[in-house]
């Protein structure tokens, strides 16, 4: 006996198979993960079981390092990609930081980019000597966070 199956329910069904297929990432993969409500720029650090993946948040130091599911994955972050605000959380411990850190909020800075020194502006303050900046005259998608060894004064 033969069977005759029609263009359209071939379709369907090759769709439907499709999406049951989740796209597997590999470490080293840069990454769009949903943190604290917002999406933010992430690096695939391990992965920890075929649905689980510890990632890194781009600018952010390891202790915010976390475990997360593949549901939280947006996809692959593709060229420069604009950072929301730090979560509360990291919010709240940097201000604790802010308190001894050597630069503040506002001040004009120098910073290295590549063997290359730019002048830029401290945004926040995201942890102990941990600024986030912003390159004069460039757009907002250069925005990164920096460390006290990438800083001179202005």
């Amino acid at each position: 006996m033969t069977m005759k199956v029609s263009g359209s329910a071939l379709l369907l069904c090759l769709t439907l198979t499709l999406g049951a297929c989740k796209r597997q990432y590999a470490v080293g993969d840069r990454v769009l993960v949903d943190w604290e409500g917002s999406v933010y720029p992430a690096k695939i650090l391990e992965a920890v079981s075929p649905t689980k993946y510890k990632v890194n948040f781009e600018g952010y130091d390891a202790v915010w390092d976390e475990v997360v599911s593949r549901d939280r994955i947006r996809g692959i972050a593709e060229g420069n990609v604009v950072h929301p605000e730090p979560p509360p959380k990291v919010r709240a411990k940097a201000l604790q930081a802010a308190q001894t850190n050597l630069y503040k909020v506002g001040d004009r800075v120098r910073v290295d980019f590549h063997g290359q020194m730019y002048t830029a502006v401290i945004t926040a303050i995201v942890g102990q000597e941990r600024y986030r900046i912003h390159y004069e005259g460039y757009g907002p998608e250069w925005d990164e966070t920096v460390g006290l060894s990438r800083i001179q004064p202005k």
